[in-house]
This record gives structure tokens, sequence and C-alpha cells, in this order.
């Protein structure tokens, strides 16, 4: 019984044999079998590949190791011969770049690396130059008058007007040439003598410009470069000054907005003058410009005729009036007609005492300095700078130095 069972499953299991083997020829079959083992082949590589990959990435990190270690303690050959030549030919700064770290454009470490940059430029375009950063208010001043203790060539003042009018202090009746590079909010001297905007347009003006001795004007014991100012103007820059939005570097929107607000509100003040030629004059004034220059803000100009080295100041005044009258004296000098009303004249002098009731501000270059009385007063000659050599002809009658 046993043996025919035996028999009887034999063949069953033969016939699944064979049933099998008749699916596998099947071409569905085979081709889902081809396909399995390319997959299988597909993961084999893509393992290897991944093993490749890390293979290369553990060597890249290695060389960057490499790399890094030479870069900071292997000196490259240019440093070195950079480091050679200063050690074998060491050479004196003729000029001292200052720059106001709190300035404009000026703010931050990008500028002080432009100006780092600028002054191995200045070197090796035979002007050696170094750089000092401000650290408080009349710093600049005091490395401006160590630069001339020192008999440096040329003291550059990098930052706005206020920075150039801080290290003209220290210049004022000595040699020592005052250049500039204009990183400030609007830059009243660089745009009245042309100087460009752009720190490496600025910087050949340094090698390349023309030296001439100009005038300044003083109010008492403070020397202004540009103009000084009384009244409507001083107390807009007083404001302006002590704002919180000059602190957030909105000094320009400020600076319109106050404007506009004392245009409406603005309370005169009865003003006399008296002149070095023995004129005197009293009336209620609006504003009062002493200009050494013309360019007023950077776009506007009161003082018309004034030549910065003919030993005179063109002293503007303005009477009081009406709104209306305000402010078409603000929109004349902005468009710079030859007349600024009748309400305004222009006067030259060497010397200009000043009293107002009741006392009146006074800003010399943009910063209040005080109130009235004071005596303004011009010192011909009194300082060197260097400009480029087309700047306007107008402004100067003086021949000039190439530098």
């Amino acid at each position: 019984m046993d043996e025919m069972e035996k028999a009887a499953e034999k063949p069953a299991g033969w016939s699944a044999v064979k049933v099998w083997l008749r699916q596998w020829n099947q071409p569905r079959t085979q081709q889902l079998a081809r396909t399995g083992l390319l997959a299988l082949q597909v993961l084999s590589w893509q393992e290897r590949g991944r093993r490749m990959l890390g293979t290369w990435n553990t060597a890249i990190q290695r060389l960057r190791l490499t790399y890094k270690l030479a870069y900071y303690i292997i000196p490259s050959p240019l440093a070195r011969t950079r480091n050679q030549r200063a050690i074998t030919r060491p050479v004196a700064p003729r000029a001292r770049i200052i720059c106001n770290p709190t300035s404009g454009s000026g703010r931050g470490s990008n500028a002080l690396r432009d100006l780092e940059e600028t002054a191995l430029w200045l070197t090796e375009h035979g002007l050696p130059a170094e750089v000092c950063q401000t650290e408080h208010a009349g710093h600049a001043a005091e490395l401006a008058r160590e630069a001339v203790q020192k008999g440096m060539d040329m003291v550059v003042a990098a930052g706005g007007d206020g920075t150039v009018s801080e290290v003209m202090q220290a210049l004022v009746g000595h040699s020592t040439t005052l250049g500039v590079l204009p990183l400030g909010t609007v830059n009243v001297w660089a745009r009245e003598t042309g100087i460009p905007l752009h720190l490496d347009q600025a910087r050949e003006v340094l090698v390349n410009g023309v030296r001439r001795r100009i005038d300044v004007g003083r109010a008492n014991d403070r020397y202004f470069l540009l103009m000084a100012g009384i009244g409507f103007d001083a107390e807009v820059a007083r404001r302006v000054q002590d704002s919180a939005l000059t602190q957030m570097g909105l000094k320009i929107v400020d600076y319109i907005t106050t404007t506009g607000w004392l245009a409406i509100t603005h309370q005169p003040a009865r003003v006399t003058i008296r002149y070095d030629q023995g004129k005197r004059r009293s009336f209620n004034a609006l504003m009062i410009i002493i200009g050494n220059t013309r360019l007023y803000g950077g776009a506007m100009t009161f003082a018309k005729h004034a030549i910065a080295d003919d030993g005179l100041l063109d002293v503007v005044t303005m009477e009081n009036g009406k709104l209306i009258y305000r402010l078409g004296v603000l929109l004349r000098g902005f468009f710079r007609r030859a007349k600024l009303g009748p309400k305004a004249r222009t006067t030259q002098c060497r010397t200009v005492r000043i009293e107002s009731t009741p006392p009146l501000p006074v800003q010399v270059d943009g910063d209040v300095i005080g109130n009235l009385p004071m005596t303004f007063s011009v010192v011909p000659g009194a300082l060197s700078v260097i400009v480029p050599h087309d700047t306007p002809e107008d402004i100067f009658q003086r021949p000039y130095v190439r530098g």
C-alpha cells in the first residue's frame, strides 16, 4: 500500500516540476526574473558609488585641513616679499588718513578695510600713508595735530563735512595739506570742488590733484571752511544734531521735515550787524549766511559770488517775511537764482560783528557752536588743500600748484 502511494505521489511531483518549467519558459516570467536581477545589480552599483563618494569626501576634508594649515602657518611668497621689502626699506608715512567710523557711509569694518586698501594703494603710488581711527569727540583734531608735529605732508579726512571741519582746525596756518575722502552724508566740500564721491576715484585726487592756499573763516576762536549760519538754518542744525532720527542714520529725512516745520513756526529776532567798513545795520532777521565758499547743504547756493581765496567773506542777510517769502528764499537758493528776493543783501567784508535779541544760535560747517553775540573774520591763505585739477576756476582766483 505504501509502495502504491509512493508510486502515485511520484508522478504528481514530476507534474509540479513540469508545470514550473512550463511557467519559467513563459516570456513574462523570464522578464520578471531579468528585472529582479537588474535591480539587484543597480543596488550593488549604488552601494559601490556611496562607498567611493565617502572615500572622496574623506580625502577632500583631509586636503582642506592640509591647505588651512599651510595657509596659516606657511607665509605666501607675496607676503614674504612684502615683509622683506618692509624690513629692508622702511618708509615713514607722509600722509595720515583719519577715519570717523560713525560718519555717514563710513560706518563699519568694511569702510575701514577699504581705507586700509587705499593707504596701501597710495603707498604704492608714491605717497606712503597710514590709517588712524577716531575714538571720541575731538580725537580727529588731535590726530591731525600730531601729524603736523611729525612733519607729514598731508592729512586726509575720511568722513563727512564734520570730520573735515575737525581735521582742518589743526591744519590752519601750517604747510600740511588737507585731503578729503568723502564718506559722509552730504559731503559739501567734495561737491564744491568736484572731488569724486567714489573712494577709488577720490584717492586719485590725493596723488594727481593740485594744491591751493585758501582762506578760512573764523567765528570767535573756531575756524570754518565752508560757511557760518545764524538764525533759521542754525536752529534747523541744532534740532537735527540732537534728534533721534539723526542717530538712526536718517539725517536727510529729519533735515527736510525740520526745515519745513520751521519755515512755518520760526520766530525772527532783532539783529545788529557792524561791518569792518564802519557800516552798521539793524533789522528783523530770518537768516544770515557768512560764506567762505558758495555751496550750502550740498544743494543750495546763497553766497553766489564767494571766492575761496580772495581774502573776503560774503555776508548774506535775509530779513524776515511771511511764509510765501520764506519758501521763496529757500527755492531761489535751491535753484541758485541770481537774486534771493527783495529783502536779501550781500556784503563783502573781512570782519563782522553780529548781535541779536534774543540771542540766536550759530552753526559753522553744520556744527552748532553757540549763540550770538559773535565776531566773524577771515584768515587769508591759511589752509593748504588738494583738489582736482578740473575744479571750477570761478571759486578760486590764485594759481595752483600741481600735487
